[in-house]
């Protein structure tokens, strides 16, 4: 595994396992290192050469390069791969594009969810603070939520989420098969991780709390969009690395 080439990312993030998962999926060897909010920030922004401006995750240290976003990073590993094994991103694009907005506006609902949840709070608080301070630094939690809140609720456009579901499914019958293309890209993968906005099902350590789950699922919408659900299923078995 190459030391030199990092990725740093939140584990239950949609953005991080889609760049995990085009990095995988092109071979590109790796470390993870995992982002806390605040306490990581100072060691990345030396990392990163970057002082000032909005920090987020997921990015991608290569060397000497810096690569910022889901997006980039998979492009990054397609061009390391060389083989056009994620598809042809100019195609993709429109679907990364419904990818990122219905994403957007999954995180304000989670977020809001979080902050009216106190077991959720204190789940958000389980890696930095032992069990009996997080409930008298609740408001650290809160805090943090309400900040993440006012850093990306200007991106949310109503509808977004459900449209993105709709077009995957409609896609989906188009193509005839199993991929939005007719072979496995970029595409289905910027689709399938949608579907952690609804029901989340990747495995990641640590894994989701109970309460955090609650918040970022939503069951009427699972209902609705089943079959997109095992759709996701049967493509993390065949095309995941983990």
């Amino acid at each position: 595994m190459s030391q030199s080439t990092i990725l740093f990312g939140e584990a239950f993030s949609p953005w991080t396992q889609k760049a995990r998962w085009a990095l995988e999926h092109c071979g590109v060897a790796f470390v993870y290192r995992e982002y806390t909010p605040t306490l990581s920030e100072p060691a990345l922004r030396w990392r990163m050469r970057q002082w000032s401006g909005k920090v987020s995750v997921p990015v991608l240290l290569a060397g000497a390069q810096v690569v910022r976003g889901s997006w980039d990073i998979a492009r990054y590993a397609a061009q390391w791969a060389g083989d056009g094994r994620l598809g042809d991103f100019e195609v993709i694009a429109p679907w990364n594009e419904l990818s990122e907005a219905a994403l957007a506006e999954a995180r304000t609902r989670v977020v809001r969810s979080v902050l009216a949840d106190p077991e959720a709070l204190d789940e958000a608080a389980a890696s930095v603070l032992p069990r009996p301070l997080r409930r008298p630094l609740r408001f650290v939690a809160r805090d943090a939520a309400r900040r993440l809140d006012r850093k990306y609720r200007h991106l949310v456009v109503p509808g977004s989420l459900r449209q993105a579901l709709e077009r995957t499914r409609a896609g989906l019958r188009a193509s005839g098969g199993e991929y939005l293309l007719g072979r496995f890209s970029y595409a289905d993968v910027t689709m399938a991780v949608v579907l952690e906005g609804i029901a989340p099902a990747a495995r990641i350590e640590p894994p989701l709390g109970p309460a955090t789950r609650r918040c970022w699922s939503d069951e009427a919408l699972a209902g609705e969009f089943d079959d997109l659900l095992q759709w996701r299923a049967r493509l993390v078995a065949t095309h995941s690395a983990r």
